[in-house]
């Protein structure tokens, strides 16, 4: 099994080592085998090589569907003109979304990643506060296996494809037969899922500790038999947030109307449901040695270096039976 730490190659990242050498360096001295790398606009992509790349993450965008869906009236709606739907996607046609995600497979190409990640979801600003969703599991899982087979389809591509789960429709694991539905439709052969812990804990707002956590993950898993042979990568993580979801929920004007500060306020939102804290329980040991991934990235938040240090060591204690 492979260890990762997740980055981007943003300044905020890459700024906490003095090179890719150094950033090997801390990567091995946490007994880490490098990392999985998130590409951003704007990033230093000379910083990471194939030196330290495990993985790539592939970018993603939250309300993509309705534009692929060629429904651009709500989406001028959604990011407030048209102008902003062109510079998000980078143009007003399907195949700007395609050019995008083809320029991140080329590059994780050239990386020798081992595997790739893809989120299978959509959601909206609103949705992302009123949890009152317009589009349908089935929906989102038929174009995204649309548009997967649209990139792979062809190619001669060595990676993994592995696809994400989120807690917005699409792939949730909560639904095996959704989880058929999309693996069923996506003709690429090294097609798997990268089971992200904390996503899965967001479909349960009942949760209250880490040990109830790992037994609801185990239980999800457990639900989808032969499918779970699928799960090649894990996204190690937890945030027990059900209360701040259920709470906010109730409110009617928790989202601004304005998109520069709705786009600051979903930011904000989002990450204090998905806070991507360390495992502290031992019984994440179950979790790993049940699933047996042959990818695992440590995905914890971090503002420097020394606090990501701190994190890491924490959940790769709890992965050694260590209770902190």
């Amino acid at each position: 099994m492979k260890q990762m730490i997740n980055t981007t190659d943003y300044a905020f990242d890459v700024e906490r080592y003095r090179d890719e050498a150094d950033a090997i360096s801390f990567a091995g001295n946490l007994g880490m085998d490098g990392f999985e790398l998130l590409p951003c606009e704007g990033g230093r992509d000379d910083f990471f090589t194939e030196r330290s790349v495990v993985g790539v993450h592939l970018r993603y965008f939250d309300s993509w569907l309705d534009f692929w869906n060629g429904k651009l009236e709500m989406l001028s709606k959604e990011y407030g003109s048209f102008e902003k739907v062109k510079e998000i996607f980078g143009g007003l046609d399907r195949s700007c979304i395609l050019k995008r995600f083809r320029e991140d497979l080329e590059r994780a190409r050239k990386l020798k990643a081992r595997y790739v990640v893809f989120h299978v979801s959509d959601v909206s600003a609103r949705e992302l506060f009123t949890y009152q969703c317009r589009h349908t599991d089935e929906e989102v899982i038929d174009a995204a296996a649309e548009l997967i087979n649209l990139l792979l389809d062809g190619e001669n591509y060595t990676f993994d494809f592995l696809m994400e789960n989120l807690w917005w429709p699409g792939l949730t694991m909560t639904r095996p037969e959704m989880t058929k539905r999309l693996l069923s439709q996506v003709h690429y052969q090294k097609k798997g899922i990268m089971l992200d812990t904390g996503h899965l804990m967001h479909m349960n707002l009942e949760l209250k500790t880490q040990d109830e956590a790992v037994d609801y993950i185990l239980e999800k898993v457990a639900e989808h038999g032969n499918l779970a042979s699928y799960i090649k990568g894990m996204h190690l993580n937890q945030s027990i947030t059900g209360a701040y979801v259920k709470t906010l929920i109730t409110k009617k004007d928790a989202m601004p109307s304005d998109y520069e500060a709705c786009s600051k306020a979903c930011y904000e939102h989002v990450f204090q449901i998905d806070q991507h804290l360390p495992f502290t329980t031992p019984k994440v040991q179950k979790l790993v040695e049940t699933i047996k991934p042959e990818y695992l990235t440590h995905e914890l938040m971090s503002y420097g270096r020394s606090e990501h240090e701190i994190k890491l060591v924490m959940q790769r204690a709890a992965l050694k039976g260590k209770n902190l």
